[in-house]
C-alpha cells in the first residue's frame, strides 16, 4: 500500500482472496470429481484521476502487479472521483450452519445420487445432477485504512435432463445455490429442483402451441424476478444508466403507484453481503418507489458524479477482476392479491411460471423462453403451454401492471456483466393485463 502511494497513487487498495473449490458431476452412469485452489491478489489505484488495476496469483508478485497497476493507471486518462467514506475494520464470518468442509465428500456423493434417482421422468433419456461448493477468505485493504475480512463460502445445485417425444427433444434445467446456508438447505433444493423440472417436463410433453394473443399474462414470482433483473434492474445501474431510455427521468412516474422495485439484502439472499468490494456497507436501494424513478446502483465513483451516497453495490468475480456496479437481490415488492384473486381476473390469458434462456436490450425490450407455463380461462389454470416465448418492453409492461401477490419469493442464480456474480431475483406473483405477449 505504501509503495502504491510512494509511487503517485492518490488511493490504492489490495484485495486478497484463496479459495478451495469442488465440483461433482453424475450424468447417468458416469462420475466427474475435481478439486482446485485459486487464489491471488488484485491491486486497484487512482492517479490523477484514471484508475490502474492489475492481478498477481502469488505474493512475491506482488510488488510487481502495485508497479503495474500504477503504470497503467499513468496510461489511461480519467476525472474519477471517489465519494467519501468512512474507513471500516471488520471481520465478516460465514452464516452457514454446516459449511462444506463440514460434510464428507461420501455424504455429498450419496446425497446427489439420492437426487439422480429421482429425475428419470416420463420421456426422459438422459439426467446430470451437478454439485459445486467453494470455500475460503477474502481480504480488502485500501490506503484510506479500511480493513475488512470476509469467511466465504458458498454451495450450488444443478439438475438439467434431456427429455424426447415426438420427434422433439428439449434440455430442461433448474439451478439453486446459497452463500448464506450449507448443508442445511439441501433438502429444500432438491425439493425446487424436482419440482420444477417436473413441472417442465410435464409442459414439454403434454402442453399446447400458445395461441392467443395480447391478453392478460400472470407470471410466478420467478418469472417477476426475471422481468425484475434482467429488463428493469440493468437500467439502473448508474454506469449504464445515461444510456437507457431512463436517463433523465429521476423523478418521474414510470408505474402505477402501488409498485415498488428495490434491491438489497433480503432473507437468504444470494447477493448478500454486509460490505461491497470497495468496503461501502450494503442498504436496500429502492429504485422504483410508489411507481416512481428514485434511486440508481452505485460504486463510489458513480456517487460522487451523481450526488449520492453510496450504497454497497461494487461487486468483483474474484481478486483478478475490477469491482464494477452490479445488482445484489432485486424484487418487486408484494402487495396485497391472493394468487386466487389474481386468477380470477383472466378470462383468457397465461400463467407463465419458469422463464427458460433469454435476451435483453438496453431499451427495456426483452425476450425469454417460456419453460413451464399454463393456459388461464375463465378465472381457472388449465393445461399446459409448450414451445413458448414471452416477449415485450419491461418499461411498456410495467405501466400495465394490474396487481401484485401478497408472497415474496426468491430464485437464487447468476449474473453475467462481464463477470458472473451471485445474485437473487423474484418478488410475487404480477398480473400485467397488456405489455407481455406470448407466442
Amino acid at each position: 500500500m505504501r509503495m502504491a502511494l510512494e509511487l503517485g497513487a492518490d488511493y490504492a487498495e489490495i484485495r486478497a482472496e484463496n479459495i478451495e473449490r469442488l465440483e461433482i458431476i453424475m450424468r447417468n452412469d458416469e462420475l466427474h470429481i475435481s478439486t482446485r485452489e485459486t487464489g491471488g491478489f488484485g491491486v486497484r489505484v487512482l492517479l490523477n484521476g484514471a484508475w490502474g488495476f492489475f492481478s498477481a496469483n502469488s505474493e512475491p508478485d506482488l510488488q510487481k502487479a502495485v508497479k503495474m497497476a500504477v503504470k497503467m493507471a499513468r496510461i489511461n486518462k480519467g476525472n474519477v472521483k471517489l465519494a467519501g467514506i468512512r474507513p471500516v475494520n471488520d471481520v465478516v464470518k460465514s452464516p452457514m450452519k454446516f459449511k462444506p468442509s463440514d460434510v464428507p465428500l461420501e455424504e455429498k456423493m450419496e446425497f446427489l445420487q439420492h437426487i439422480l434417482k429421482k429425475l428419470p421422468f416420463e420421456g426422459v433419456r438422459s439426467r446430470t445432477i451437478a454439485y459445486r461448493d467453494f470455500e475460503g477468505k477474502k481480504t480488502l485493504i485500501t490506503s484510506e485504512g479500511t480493513k475488512i475480512e470476509w469467511e466465504l463460502a458458498g454451495i450450488r445445485m444443478e439438475a438439467s435432463v434431456i427429455v424426447s417425444t415426438d420427434g422433439r427433444d428439449a434440455n430442461l434445467f433448474e439451478i439453486h445455490g446459497s452463500v448464506e446456508r450449507g448443508f442445511e438447505a439441501m433438502d429444500e433444493f432438491e425439493s425446487k429442483l424436482t419440482t420444477s423440472l417436473k413441472g417442465q417436463v410435464n409442459a414439454f410433453l403434454h402442453g399446447k402451441k400458445p395461441k392467443l394473443h395480447d391478453v392478460p399474462v400472470l407470471v410466478s414470482p420467478y418469472f417477476a424476478g426475471f422481468v425484475a433483473h434482467e429488463a428493469l434492474g440493468h437500467l439502473v445501474e448508474a454506469d449504464l444508466f445515461p444510456n437507457t431510455p431512463l436517463s433523465g427521468k429521476i423523478g418521474e412516474r414510470i408505474a402505477p403507484e402501488f409498485v415498488h422495485l428495490s434491491d438489497g439484502n433480503v432473507k437468504n439472499g444470494h447477493g448478500n453481503d454486509v460490505y461491497d468490494d470497495e468496503g461501502v456497507p450494503v442498504r436496500k436501494v429502492e429504485p422504483v418507489k410508489d411507481g416512481i424513478l428514485r434511486e440508481l446502483l452505485v460504486n463510489r465513483a458513480k456517487a460522487f458524479e451523481f450526488g449520492l451516497e453510496p450504497n454497497g453495490h461494487a461487486r468483483a468475480q474474484s481478486y483478478a477482476h475490477e469491482p464494477i456496479i452490479r445488482m445484489r437481490n432485486t424484487y418487486f415488492e408484494p402487495a396485497d392479491w391472493s394468487l386466487d384473486e389474481l386468477v380470477s381476473e383472466v378470462k383468457r390469458g397465461y400463467y407463465l411460471m419458469r422463464p427458460g434462456p433469454g435476451q435483453t436490450g438496453f431499451d427495456s425490450s426483452f425476450t425469454v423462453a417460456v419453460l413451464e407455463g399454463y393456459l388461464i380461462e375463465n378465472g381457472e389454470i388449465k393445461e399446459p403451454i409448450f414451445n413458448a416465448t414471452a416477449s415485450g418492453v419491461a418499461l411498456e409492461a410495467l405501466r400495465n401492471i394490474r396487481g401484485l401477490g401478497r408472497e415474496l419469493e426468491f430464485e437464487n442464480s447468476y449474473c453475467g456483466k462481464g463477470q458472473v456474480v451471485t445474485v437473487s431475483m423474484g418478488g410475487p406473483h404480477v398480473l400485467f393485463e397488456r405489455g407481455i405477449r406470448v407466442v
